[in-house]
């Protein structure tokens, strides 16, 4: 799918001077509370949009118009989907951007293609070979059979790095719950990425799950080792050296990312401090040292533009230690601490996106009217950031994990300010059962219970510029 690219130039419009912020009238009360909810939730979002008024240039997209060209590739994929012979049944999933093949509400998720990839594809490739895009997406629906012993699948087993909300989220594609039975088997490589199994064929790549191991009689870590080995193996070649201590991963093979589970691999690069990498892009895997702030600038100059690119993957850096990849960030005062932080928002903001779409979608289908808050970057002119999310009175919610908190009353009137704002962790140590974590939800989602009291919240009437970090860019 076309991501929001909106990291830099959100406003706060009014909120940031406490001028003009607004909420919104409460639906009337003589409707039915069904119908009042549903209101509610309207008048939310819509408080949401006028809080964040978007400064962009001219000819950016409205999200109809964005819609409107996703509606048009879905059905371009429809119809080469048929001219490749495909004769199931065939629903197009809007809000999830997706094609179900067969029944429109099965679990299968080798029966489900996921358009977002493939659209980014095409808008990124010249007309005269956009055909070929659609090509390799009919091909995806007809993954190959896999071996019937685990001695045949060895040789083309092979370890995937994906970002840890693809894993987390498939319970929402396949209509399942967070208990769900995961149709992809996995674990974390540390806060933010994740690791599968999948089967390398000549067209496809198959990722696999707990049926595909049991049938082998395999565990999932016995299976991980062999892939990792099978990696080792495809993976001698020398690093190419972009400056002094800064490399790349020379493999455009759709594992580059995956590297980065090879201490080895990533120590042939002789960094200055400890090794530090991004996997922008799945092929894309960037080393640099800790302690290199001109190798740690140019490796962020690339991931920007990497993670804007189709099947990018996570924007956040890793540093090795003794015990394994952590996150990293380089000091507040470095050069580079600007663009690590870009990242970070970007990513996150992009995970919250894809998690909000498919999150308001399944509460439709439930028949439930919570309102699923955003999760806002925003920069001001200086070139400080935050992110902020926002809790209205008397709507029931789930609310992201965002740095900033802005407390609406719709009681007020729509130019009303907000009745308070306040960083998390100041709302977090007094909020108690107002702010309950939600189960199985990455990333991190909480569900708002009440509101804070008028005493809470005239100890959180900040002056929205102080909430920014005075030592940042």
């Amino acid at each position: 799918m076309r991501r929001t690219r909106r990291l830099v130039g959100l406003a706060l419009a009014g909120a940031l001077v406490l001028s003009g912020c607004a909420g919104h009238a409460r639906a009337g009360a003589g409707g039915a509370p069904a119908e009042a909810e549903k209101q509610a939730n309207r008048e939310a979002r819509e408080a949401e949009a006028r809080l964040a008024e978007h400064s962009e240039s001219r000819g950016q997209q409205t999200p109809e118009e964005e819609q409107a060209e996703r509606d048009a590739f879905a059905q371009r994929a429809i119809q080469a989907l048929r001219a490749a012979g495909e004769t199931r049944d065939i629903h197009y999933d809007a809000a999830g951007f997706l094609l179900r093949l067969g029944s429109k509400t099965g679990g299968n998720a080798d029966d489900t293609v996921f358009l977002g990839n493939f659209f980014d594809e095409y808008l990124a490739t010249a007309p005269e070979q956009q055909e070929e895009v659609l090509s390799r997406l009919t091909r995806v629906r007809a993954m190959p059979t896999l071996p019937k012993t685990f001695a045949e699948v060895r040789p083309n087993l092979l370890p995937v790095v994906r970002g840890r909300a693809f894993f987390e989220q498939l319970w929402l594609v396949v209509k399942g719950g967070p208990d769900t039975s995961a149709p992809v088997s996995w674990k974390p490589v540390d806060g933010f990425l994740g690791a599968c199994l999948a089967f390398d064929g000549p067209d496809t790549l198959q990722y696999l799950g707990p049926n595909e191991l049991a049938r082998w009689g395999v565990s999932f870590d016995e299976a991980f080792t062999v892939a990792l080995e099978n990696l080792r193996q495809r993976s001698t070649e020398a690093l190419e050296q972009l400056t002094p201590g800064t490399c790349l991963a020379p493999w455009e093979d759709s594992y580059a990312s995956s590297r980065l589970l090879l201490d080895e691999v990533v120590r042939r690069c002789k960094v200055r401090g400890t090794p530090v990498v991004l996997v922008p892009h799945r092929d894309l895997l960037l080393i640099t040292g800790s302690e290199d702030e001109d190798g740690l600038r140019q490796v962020a100059t690339r991931a920007l533009r990497a993670v804007m690119a189709p099947r990018a993957l996570d924007g956040r850096a890793l540093r090795l230690t003794a015990s394994g990849w952590v996150p990293f960030m380089p000091e507040r005062l470095s050069n580079a601490w600007a663009d690590f932080r870009k990242l970070e928002l970007f990513t996150r903001t992009r995970d919250y996106e894809e998690q909000t779409r498919r999150l308001e979608k399944l509460y439709a289908e439930k028949g439930e009217d919570l309102f699923v808050a955003a999760y806002t970057p925003y920069q001001d002119e200086r070139g400080r950031s935050i992110s902020y999310a926002v809790w209205l009175k008397g709507v029931d919610a789930l609310l992201p994990r965002a740095e900033v908190i802005f407390f609406m009353d719709p009681a007020l009137g729509e130019e009303a300010p907000p009745v308070g704002i306040a960083r998390w962790e100041d709302v977090a140590k007094v909020a108690g059962d107002m702010l309950v974590p939600v189960k199985g939800l990455y990333p991190e989602r909480y569900r708002v219970k009440g509101f804070p009291t008028e005493e809470q919240l005239a100890g959180w009437q900040n002056d929205p510029g102080d909430l920014f970090d005075e030592d940042g860019p």
